[in-house]
């Protein structure tokens, strides 16, 4: 169908400009009179149904005053890697949106309870978050409770079954409520530990 035909008006609206501008630097004084001279652009040939074939050519000089041969090589896989790569993107855009705002749904949750809730490795038991109630019950900053582990803010003699606690609680999921004393206050508190996965650990 193209045979026959202006090459420019083989090509979408918004390539002609650069097909042009191809025929018109064949064709100006310098080097690109030079035999075997080449310019390469991409431009979109319709197809009909809203497709198009995308073809990056190269514009060859066949001679001083001779024809001039245009190669394009096909787009189309190129193409078709760089949306995947750009549905990808958005993809991984609208997960972060939706993982920020669960984050923040968790943080006026984990605030709001007036119960003292600290987030700890099951092992080492080594406090990696805590919430304002649970700054308020053990007396401490929030710098001097990251980072240390739980029993440390036990009396000496609420260490041993809190320990067991936290066993049972690596067993079966849950622990049954133990009452315990800080090891700077003498208030009664009760003691109980869910475990829950995340990233497989």
């Amino acid at each position: 169908e193209w045979v026959g035909r202006r090459w420019v008006d083989t090509v979408s609206v918004d390539s002609r400009s650069k097909v042009n501008a191809m025929l018109a630097a064949m064709q100006q004084d310098g080097e690109t009179e030079v035999l075997g001279a080449r310019i390469e652009r991409q431009v979109n040939h319709p197809l009909g149904g809203g497709l198009e074939l995308p073809v990056t050519y190269s514009l060859v000089k066949m001679g001083e005053q001779g024809p001039m041969l245009a190669l394009g090589r096909d787009l189309r896989a190129v193409a078709a890697v760089q949306q995947r790569l750009v549905d990808a993107q958005q993809s991984m855009e609208r997960d972060y949106l939706r993982l920020r705002h669960t984050e923040a749904r968790y943080r006026l949750l984990f605030e709001a309870v007036d119960e003292a809730v600290l987030v700890v490795d099951a092992l080492s038991l080594t406090v990696f978050e805590h919430n304002s109630a649970a700054a308020r019950v053990l007396g401490e900053s929030s710098k001097r409770i990251v980072g240390r582990s739980l029993v440390d803010f036990l009396a000496v003699g609420s260490q041993v079954a809190a320990q067991a606690r936290f066993a049972q609680a690596r067993s079966s999921g849950r622990s049954e409520e133990l009452a315990v004393h800080l090891n700077n206050s003498e208030a009664d508190l009760k003691l109980s530990a869910s475990l829950f996965k995340q990233d497989s650990a």
